[in-house]
């Protein structure tokens, strides 16, 4: 219950912040459960608290797995806690109302818990990100084992083991309790590994992101660049590169100020994450200049692809913080990677090709030549 108001204080006002406060409540839920299992009362008590502990632990359980979910950008499973839920009602009121019978109630409610514990571990199967993929497994292995601790225990409960694998029912109590709090002390701490490692992952994001665009800066830009040489290599996918700079840039931050320039770039900015599929980077590499990492494209798509943007910025019209609207325009590069050549030298030659189109009159695209050098 503590580390649940750990996880609130920690990851509430974070990224994914709706998944930390499902598992907090789902560990509050539980340990309150888990304190109410071992609770002696009064006879006239008993039923109350047995169903507080069911009603508590089955609610704890639920806001686990929705928190798993909203983290992995799930759709929930609704009709898992449906399940579980409809199982848990009938069974306490068959067995502890209607025809009370300890023994089939606990193991009615333990059915439930059981379609829970496998839910979590589907749940677990695909993280949302590289970064937490080593907390995933670690936590599949935890869940599969108290997977494998509860059925022993409750198949003990349902006399279907053999008599040598049952044991006492007070040690079986001690046992299954001090499982049961393990493993929910894992799951909590593991929960409190997951909001640190995605607020870790999310300051690395933004070291690589353009403060005032939003797209990769030269350095996720280039990070980009090394994993795509390497998918590059490895099954000879058409990589091509486009080079792009704003024609007369400062005269537009001298005659409007650098606010207007301002405008301007997230104007191109816009344009270029309307116009280049997600699975391609986009960055802006230096003040006014930007590169486009294009794969699975060849030269014709991607000139294609630089002359649509070049002509949607012609027609831009920019509101700046006056009544005034500016015009601009562009100027591009476009190279395709070669077998011969590395993605750098691309980038290099679709570079030479922007300062080719800036010499011939600006607001144009050029294609760069591939020529091999003679062997010496």
């Amino acid at each position: 219950m503590m580390l649940a108001g750990l996880l609130i204080y920690v990851g509430s006002q974070q990224a994914r912040s709706i998944s930390a406060r499902l598992w907090a409540a789902g560990l509050l839920l539980n340990g309150l459960g888990l304190f109410l299992f071992v609770v002696v009362a009064p006879a006239s008590w008993q039923s109350g608290l047995t169903v507080a502990n069911h009603v508590a632990l089955a609610l704890g359980n639920a806001c686990l797995l929705l928190g798993f979910w909203r983290f992995n950008d799930q759709k929930p499973q609704k009709w898992v806690l449906a399940i579980v839920f409809v199982l848990l009602m009938i069974t306490l009121t068959a067995w502890e109302f209607v025809w009370p019978n300890a023994r089939l109630r606990v193991l009615g409610s333990a059915a439930g818990h059981t379609l829970y514990l496998f839910a979590l571990q589907q749940a677990l199967r695909v993280p949302p990100r590289q970064e937490v993929q080593h907390i995933y497994l670690r936590l599949r292995l935890v869940v599969i084992v108290y997977l494998l601790i509860f059925v022993w225990s409750y198949a003990s409960i349902a006399d279907v083991l053999p008599v040598s694998a049952r044991i006492d029912k007070a040690y079986h109590r001690s046992f299954f309790s001090v499982a049961s709090l393990l493993f929910m002390l894992a799951l909590s701490v593991s929960c409190l590994a997951l909001k640190f490692a995605v607020l870790a992952a999310r300051n690395s994001d933004l070291a690589m992101v353009d403060w005032l665009t939003g797209l990769l800066n030269r350095r996720g830009f280039f990070l980009a660049v090394e994993r795509a040489r390497d998918q590059h290599t490895e099954v000879k996918r058409q990589v091509s590169i486009v080079a792009i700079d704003i024609d007369h840039f400062k005269r537009i931050n001298d005659e409007h100020g650098h606010a207007a320039g301002d405008h301007v770039l997230k104007a191109l900015a816009n344009v270029l994450r309307h116009s280049v599929d997600v699975k391609n980077h986009i960055a802006r590499t230096g003040g006014e200049e930007f590169c486009i990492l294009l794969t699975e494209t060849d030269l014709d798509a991607a000139r294609q692809l630089a002359e649509s943007i070049r002509s949607q910025c012609e027609q831009t019209q920019v509101a700046t913080d006056g009544p005034a609207t500016i015009t601009f325009t562009v100027s591009a590069g476009v190279s395709e990677v070669e077998p011969a050549e590395t993605i750098n030298q691309a980038i290099n030659r679709a570079d030479d090709a922007l300062y080719v189109a800036k010499r011939e009159g600006r607001n144009r695209v050029v294609e760069s030549a591939f020529d091999l050098m003679p062997s010496t």
